[in-house]
């Protein structure tokens, strides 16, 4: 099911908005879009890929990632676009591994996201996500 992958973004933490936006003026980046995600507590801004996968700068308005790495912010996760999130859900169960949350998340772009939970993952932060389809 997972052999196709399709990685679909690079989350980083930045502390605020101010250094996440230097971070794009530094590195010629062009932001595509950002949003706030109410669940997670932070804004996340959408780097428009030249090629390949987007970067995703997460500020955190409070809540946990405020604390993440102490507060320094870092690397946070990496994200993976799948066809349908509720079949890879059941197929990350049946191999003894679980998501985050319950049910999936409306995500800051045009797709719903969950998290596997890192006892799943040996510590690394995955995130998977599902395009909105027309309609939805």
């Amino acid at each position: 099911m997972f052999a196709d992958y399709v990685l679909h973004h690079v989350g980083v933490v930045f502390p605020s908005i101010e250094d996440a936006e230097n971070h794009l003026a530094d590195f010629d980046l062009t932001e595509d879009y950002r949003g706030f995600v109410p669940q997670w507590s932070c804004w996340c801004i959408f780097t428009l890929p030249r090629s390949g996968a987007a970067i995703e700068l997460v500020v955190p308005q409070g809540g946990p990632l405020e604390r993440f790495n102490k507060g320094a912010g870092g690397v946070h996760h990496f994200a993976y676009a799948v066809e349908n999130l509720a079949k890879t859900t059941e197929w990350l169960r049946r191999k003894g591994m679980s998501m985050i949350e319950p049910e999936p998340v409306k995500g800051a772009g045009n797709f719903y996201c969950n998290f596997l939970t890192q006892a799943s993952s040996r510590g690394i932060q995955i995130e998977f996500i599902e395009q909105y389809r027309d309609g939805q």
